[in-house]
């Protein structure tokens, strides 16, 4: 049937006024006003700041389609546990009626709401060393919390084939014309694959993760302790993969010596803090080396499922593949340096 002047099309991605989500907002929650409401950031969540007498918090919109009402809750319980064992996170708040979770009726249909704490200090490290040392000692810590948590987590599991199968799809719809730069990418993901802690799917290794470890997901107060915050992708996966995602992620396209180096320097420090905890094995630490690979094979297939809903895919071409392969050829030369 042909759509009639007077229908409106689908929305795949609103932005919600955050005038009207502050008007909302004293009914839900026990706030002091007056409550101002500012829009903060899109990314895959769309994050408002929420400011009162009393100080700020921030408000959490996750998207529709990709979050159920069963995922927020979910990251709402873990979050819970951590807190009530001792992890520094940034809380969610409960509404009056002691849920955490509010249903808004978007455009494009249902999406939901939490409003977390503001993670104290500042999400720059500065490359303080010390600072790093407290964040691998946290993130040991959470490990070994999480190894506690009430079983199943009932989110996205953090196994190969979401990180590598559904990337590797989304990458190979923009490679049909470079089948021979497709097959490097392909060699990786199997070389990847052959790791031996890949048959693992039990604690201390396997288990309940952040997910997004990157570094941009924690403050540090002025005595440089870290509060971790955005659990969004957070599900039950490979513990030494997400240690491997910290270093990475920085500076993640510089494939200059002096980067390469500041990367080591920042794990060294991250695992002195973590071992505190737990002493990673052998073939943990195998897996730390190959994160960038995994990680740059899951983002580069994240971006081209979920950047183009927001920003279009103009900036998908042959000079953006360049780019990647780029970072692929580095970083085999870095680990079959003969």
């Amino acid at each position: 049937m042909p759509r009639r002047s007077e229908d409106r099309y689908p929305v795949q991605d609103s932005t919600l006024s955050p005038e009207a989500l502050g008007n909302d907002l004293p009914r839900l929650y026990d706030l002091r006003k007056p409550v101002e409401c500012w829009f903060h950031r899109k990314g895959i969540c769309d994050t408002y700041q929420v400011r009162t007498p009393h100080g700020h918090s921030f408000l959490k919109v996750y998207r529709h389609g990709r979050r159920t009402r069963t995922d927020v809750e979910e990251e709402v319980r873990l979050l819970l546990h951590l807190a009530k064992n001792g992890v520094s996170v940034a809380r969610p708040i409960a509404r009056t009626d002691q849920a955490f979770v509010t249903k808004l009726n978007a455009p494009e249909g249902d999406r939901y709401s939490v409003l977390f704490e503001a993670a104290p200090g500042e999400c720059d490290d500065g490359g303080d060393l010390n600072k790093i040392c407290s964040l691998g000692r946290t993130v040991g810590k959470m490990h070994h919390i999480l190894d506690s948590f009430p079983l199943p987590y009932r989110r996205q599991r953090l196994d190969l084939s979401h990180l590598i199968d559904e990337s590797i799809g989304a990458i190979e719809r923009i490679m049909t014309h470079r089948q021979s730069d497709m097959a490097t990418i392909r060699s990786i993901a199997t070389r990847i694959k052959s790791l031996s802690l890949f048959g693992t799917m039990s604690s201390p290794e396997f288990g309940p993760c952040h997910g997004d470890l990157h570094g941009g997901d924690v403050a540090y107060d002025h005595n440089g302790m870290p509060t971790l915050f955005d659990f969004d992708s957070s599900g039950c996966g490979w513990r030494a993969y997400e240690i491997g995602v910290f270093p990475s992620s920085v500076d993640w396209m510089d494939t200059s010596r002096s980067a390469d180096k500041e990367r080591e320097r920042r794990l060294a420090s991250f695992l002195e803090g973590y071992s505190e905890t737990r002493e990673l094995s052998p073939s943990e630490r195998e897996v730390v080396r190959w994160s960038p690979a995994i990680r740059h094979i899951f983002l580069m297939g994240h971006v081209l499922t979920y950047s183009t809903s927001t920003k279009g895919n103009h900036w998908v071409n042959d000079e953006f593949i360049d780019w990647h392969m780029t970072w692929f050829r580095h970083w085999l030369r870095r680990v079959d340096p003969g």
